[in-house]
């Protein structure tokens, strides 16, 4: 045993050794071109090169291909440096230009990367340019991020993503797309480099202080579903985070900020590239006190009982910092990426319908943590892939784990018949009856973990003058487990209801999901057929099982200056964990002995036309886009609980364009949007909720000298409606229809073999019986005509100014955020108006080592 395990281990170290021999056989003739270039022998790198292509690998390769550049630029053989520049671009779409390598071959690089023929990887899994992607696709570059002069992704999309509004569901940083939303950013697939930062439990991914803008080199958004290639979360649109290489950064940034309202900030990038690895890491965070104002009693949910008003924080992040750090490593055909976040957001407001100030400090805090929205995740990702010939294939493997505690303020003071409405055994109904004087809560918590594994695979079968043909195809497994749950009512500020049932258990599960797909892309000369077909089946906690079929259809023609686009596309997303647990408790706590979930899962049918011009003038690309929503089964909040009640048909119009010249440029996004049908809670309206008809965004940059830049965001909005329990009319018409349930019960037993009158009760219940019926049938059908506010929410105007000043390696930079300081309310899912941000501003300054 002892000779075989030495026999084995020489084998693997002489293996090893002959790799590695290889490798520096490789880099040695890798050398000897550069050397042959260095020395103005430009034919012979270029020989060397030719000939010896096919055996580089990995970053090494990229390297030979720059060279080949660079030696067909010294040839004045534009075209093959053209060529050589696309392979290096095909190899690392995110590539960037040192600015050491010569101004031709800069410029080339840009060219080829800039504009609507920019490359992306998102829209299809694989290389390719704007023109050719089959969905709406908008890049937001890091120049362009830098002009905005925003905070967080949240602002960011806003800006520059057509149809991508701000909403305010007093709870998180949150974001829709064409009139679709959740309590939480759930409807939209965000990934860093590919890997998704959705939770799993709950769908959410905050747009918030948690994903450092610091660290991006650019962000990709698809506009629309995209279920057929990303599965569940990706149900309006999918956004793509990708980070910088060690190699844009070659060394260490530093940059730190402050401003009003308590803000601070911090940013640490350090990146280099060694031969064949490449190394980025970064790490930041922002805190800030937030904005405090007084609100008046009528912009409560309870004006009779908050009679003085109160004061409320807007934009506050909680007690600890949000942060970003990571790690991302590229070696040759291998890469890891490891990301954790934190995240603590203060609701301006007490919950949902029940938006009031409210004394925070009162609060008793659960580890540490007073009421708010705390988010803790993990991330890691390790993937390899390797070119056979004509075929690639890529294998991934994938741990996330999220630490979710969600505490919400209830109510500050006592609210008549509000009890009642809580799902809660009578013994703890009647404690907080005799005990409680208000400082009510809810408590929710839970820690999650998910292992997937992926392989993927493209064939390029065809590739001759007239046609390309790319087949893909992979597989997943996905496995997802709720570790620990919480579930509580605080009343007194201090104290907890006693635990009736058992929440951890009950909160407890698993969940297993697989899923296939197809894609195949033809190019036939000008012409495009990109169809994906994805398969998905999710076994649930409660046996129940999902199975989702997510099919995509585009058809492209492309003209040196101008493409269009016609496009079908169908998502779903299955209900979060964490709401149908969250039914499941209520059930529990009423005594309803209830595990099945009770939610479908939302879909969405898209069919969109686009037209797209690339250079019409030089420095001029804009998009025009047309769609045609449909979505089914969305899930909406009730007071505490959920249910599929929603769904809508929506058109609209989208355009996108910039202008560029040397010295100045400018970027617009507009979009017009209307229903054809919306629902809500089974009622129909002629308009979307919390979302303008037209909205537009323009960002204007001047470089007015080499150091400095100026720029200015100008945003305007429409009148939008809103639409939310009127919780004092809720109470009423709740204990109305709890004392008419206890009286014709009553009435029942009392009579039981009377046969029925026409008002349903029994022929000889007596006048006061019946007195009583017809009052509170009264108070049911005038207190359920007003059971709702609807209310409009004005028309405003943003203006952003900023500037950036560069000294040397020191950059300074000044945002001001609604530099008119408008007042102005947004609104969501399950709330009132909320006030927004007024004034804010922040100088930033930065030191490159």
């Amino acid at each position: 045993m002892r000779v075989r395990f030495y026999l084995i281990s020489i084998i693997i170290c002489l293996s090893a050794l002959s790799v590695q021999a290889q490798d520096s056989s490789i880099r040695q003739i890798y050398n000897e071109a550069e050397k042959e270039y260095d020395i103005g022998r430009i034919e012979q790198a270029v020989s060397i090169l030719q000939d010896n292509m096919d055996s580089f690998n990995g970053i090494l390769r990229q390297s030979a291909f720059r060279l080949m550049a660079l030696c067909n630029l010294s040839l004045d053989n534009v075209e093959k440096a053209e060529e050589a520049t696309r392979s290096l671009l095909s190899e690392d779409p995110y590539y960037t230009a040192s600015p050491q390598d010569p101004q031709r071959f800069i410029d080339m690089v840009e060219n080829l990367r800039s504009g609507l023929t920019a490359t992306i990887t998102t829209a299809s899994s694989q290389a390719e340019n704007l023109n050719e992607v089959p969905v709406p696709t908008t890049l937001i570059t890091e120049e362009m991020i830098r002009n905005s002069g925003a905070r967080n992704l949240q602002e960011v999309l806003a800006i520059y993503v057509p149809s991508m509004n701000i909403i305010d569901c007093n709870d998180d940083i949150n974001i829709s797309m064409r009139g679709i939303y959740s309590n939480g950013q759930e409807k939209i697939l965000i990934m860093l480099n590919g890997h998704r930062l959705n939770s799993y439990s709950i769908n959410i991914a905050a747009p918030d202080f948690s994903m450092s803008l610091e660290k991006l080199k650019q962000i990709e958004v698809l506009r629309g579903p995209a279920s057929s290639l990303y599965g569940g979360v990706s149900l309006t649109a999918v956004v793509n985070l990708i980070t910088k290489q060690g190699a844009d950064i070659d060394g260490v940034k530093l940059k730190a900020g402050a401003g009003n309202y308590g803000q601070f900030r911090g940013d640490l990038l350090f990146g280099k590239r060694y031969f064949d690895l490449d190394v980025l890491i970064w790490g930041s965070f922002f805190k800030a006190k937030g904005e405090k104002r007084s609100i008046s009693k009528d912009e409560t949910a309870l004006p009779q009982l908050y009679v003085n008003g109160g004061d409320i924080t807007i934009g506050g992040i909680g007690n600890k910092p949000s942060y970003d750090y990571g790690v991302s490593l590229k070696y040759k055909n291998l890469k890891f990426l490891y990301n954790t976040q934190f995240s603590q957001i203060q609701s301006p407001m007490a919950m949902t319908y029940l938006y009031a100030p409210y004394e925070i400090e009162k609060y008793k805090t659960y580890d540490g943590v007073r009421p708010s929205f705390t988010t803790t995740s993990h991330h890691a990702d390790l993937n390899y892939g390797q070119q056979f010939h004509n075929v690639y294939l890529k294998g991934t493997f994938a741990y996330d784990n999220s630490d979710m505690a969600h505490y919400q303020v209830i109510s500050d003071i006592q609210i008549p018949g509000f009890v009642d409405l809580l799902p809660l055994p009578e013994i703890s109904q009647q404690m907080l009856k005799e005990y409680a004087e208000g400082g009510y809560s809810r408590y929710m918590s839970g820690q999650e973990h998910t292992f997937s594994a992926k392989l993927q695979g493209d064939w390029s079968y065809l590739n001759n003058k007239n046609h390309k043909g790319l087949l893909s195809a992979g597989m997943e497994y996905n496995y997802f487990e709720m570790e620990d749950a919480r579930y509580t009512f605080g009343y007194n500020f201090k104290t907890n209801l006693p635990e009736t049932i058992p929440v951890s258990d009950l909160g407890k599960g698993h969940e297993n999901s697989f899923n296939t797909f197809l894609q195949l892309k033809h190019h036939w000369k000008s012409f495009i057929v990109n169809a994906g077909l994805r398969f998905d089946y999710k076994h649930r906690f409660d046996s129940t099982t999902i199975k989702e079929f997510s099919p995509r259809l585009a058809l492209i023609y492309v003209q040196p200056k101008w493409n269009v686009k016609l496009s079908y596309s169908k998502a779903y997303i299955d209900a979060p964990y964490y709401y149908r647990k969250s039914n499941v408790f209520l059930y529990a706590f009423a005594g309803i002995k209830e595990t099945s979930a009770l939610l479908d899962p939302e879909t969405m049918h898209s069919y969109q036309l686009t037209f797209g011009a690339t250079q019409w003038l030089k420095g001029l690309n804009f998009e025009v886009n047309a769609f045609y929503n449909k979505a089914r089964n969305n899930i909406h909040m009730y007071l505490l609980d959920y249910g599929n009640d929603a769904q809508s048909d929506i058109y609209g119009l989208e355009f996108s364009g910039q202008y560029e010249t040397s010295r100045f440029s400018a970027h617009l996004s507009s979009s017009w949007q209307k229903a054809h049908m919306y629902e809500y809670n089974t009622d129909p309206f002629d308009h979307p909720f919390n979302t303008p008809a037209f909205s537009a965004n323009s960002v204007l940059t001047w470089r007015t000298t080499r150091q400095l830049k100026l720029h200015t965001r100008l945003g305007y909005y429409s009148k939008q409606h809103t639409h939310y329990y009127n919780i004092a009319n809720y109470v009423k018409f709740n204990q109305a229809v709890t004392k008419i349930n206890e009286l014709v019960t009553a009435i029942y037993a009392k009579y039981p073999d009377d046969p029925l009158g026409d008002n349903g009760l029994p022929i000889h219940a007596t006048p006061e019986e019946i007195a009583t019926w017809e009052a509170l049938a009264n108070t049911i059908d005038q207190v359920g005509e007003n059971l709702y506010n609807k209310k409009d929410i004005n028309p405003y105007f943003l203006v952003d100014i900023g500037a950036n000043y560069t000294w040397g390696k020191l950059e300074f930079a000044l945002n001001i955020h609604n530099l008119l300081n408008n007042k102005y309310e947004l609104s969501g899912a399950s709330t009132g108006l909320i006030p927004q941000k007024g004034r804010w501003f922040l100088f930033d300054i930065a030191y490159k080592f």
